[in-house]
């Protein structure tokens, strides 16, 4: 099993709900994950985010759930196709559906589904990558 799987995609219109799993070992993110996914995708921290920490991603990307940083890499990478004077923004929401069984609900909105979709299949496979070499 790959450390995360999304199990299900539900696309709606202008929002992509996924369904991911989890193993155990890869429920949440670490110090070391943290800074390789910065290294990667510098905006990252700087992205809003409600958490009870801080204002920013930057105040949870290094303890929170990895279903929750891949709905800001989607967003992240979605940003990065979209036209230097585009003034659109995304928005996302990660909750548990169950925690202990490591199943996540992720949801992103998006205004091109073909766009979504690329972002959530790299950033699927970019967090597999990092996951299995021990991020």
């Amino acid at each position: 099993m790959e450390p995360l799987t999304i199990e299900d995609v539900h696309i709606q219109p202008g929002k992509l709900t996924l369904r991911v799993r989890t193993a155990s070992h890869a429920r949440r993110t670490s110090d070391h994950l943290a800074r390789l996914v910065v290294r990667d995708f510098p905006d990252l921290p700087q992205h809003s985010c409600v958490n009870p920490k801080g204002p920013a991603f930057a105040s949870v990307i290094a303890d929170t759930s990895v279903p929750h940083l891949l709905e800001h890499l989607i967003i992240d990478l979605q940003v990065q196709e979209e036209p230097p004077e585009s003034q659109a923004t995304f928005a996302g929401h990660t909750m548990w559906l169950d925690e202990a069984e490591g199943i996540a609900s992720v949801t992103v909105s998006f205004r091109s589904d073909a766009c979504a979709l690329r972002a959530m299949a790299y950033a699927c496979s970019y967090l597999n990558d990092a996951l299995a070499k021990g991020a």
